[in-house]
């Protein structure tokens, strides 16, 4: 960012209250930072952004998660596939939503199954709000993570740096 302002790092005006999303002064553009056990993503745009990033290793009971927090269309895509490859793409698909949800600036308990996205989708729906955001979901090293940009976002693809 500094690069982009030629403010001093320290300088960038960042918001960041505990239990609260980060923000950026008006005019800066917008901030969304995600974090695993090994790895921090952070996000930024001139319109709105939300990040996600996990472990693809994580532990979790992934048909139960399924179940529970996602429709009967996301998972009727799962019947047919191998454990493995249900727990990939349904962690792959939390990964979207909780983007979706940083996006939208809502909590995960109350938006998590408002947030429909098909699998390959470009866009993730919010039944309730109405919300079409188009989302990247990728996979590098360790890790799958995922970026939710406004829907008429022009941006073909987000420019990621690794390091």
């Amino acid at each position: 960012m500094s690069s982009i302002t030629d403010l001093e790092p320290l300088d960038i005006p960042l918001k960041a209250d505990p239990g609260k999303p980060p923000s950026l002064a008006e005019g800066f553009g917008h901030v969304s930072m995600s974090h695993c056990s090994d790895a921090l993503l952070i996000g930024w745009s001139s319109a709105k952004i939300g990040v996600d990033i996990e472990r693809k290793d994580r532990q979790f009971q992934a048909h139960k998660l399924s179940k529970r927090f996602f429709s009967q269309c996301e998972n009727s895509e799962i019947e047919n596939l191998t454990p493995n490859q249900a727990k990939e793409l349904i962690l792959k698909r939390w990964v979207v939503k909780e983007a979706a949800i940083k996006w939208q600036s809502g909590k995960i308990a109350t938006n998590i199954n408002q947030w429909i996205w098909e699998n390959k989708s470009p866009f993730i729906y919010h039944k309730k709000l109405g919300h079409k955001v188009k989302v990247y979901a990728q996979k590098h090293d360790q890790w799958t993570y995922a970026i939710a940009l406004n829907g008429d976002s022009v941006t073909r693809k987000p420019i990621i740096c690794l390091n």
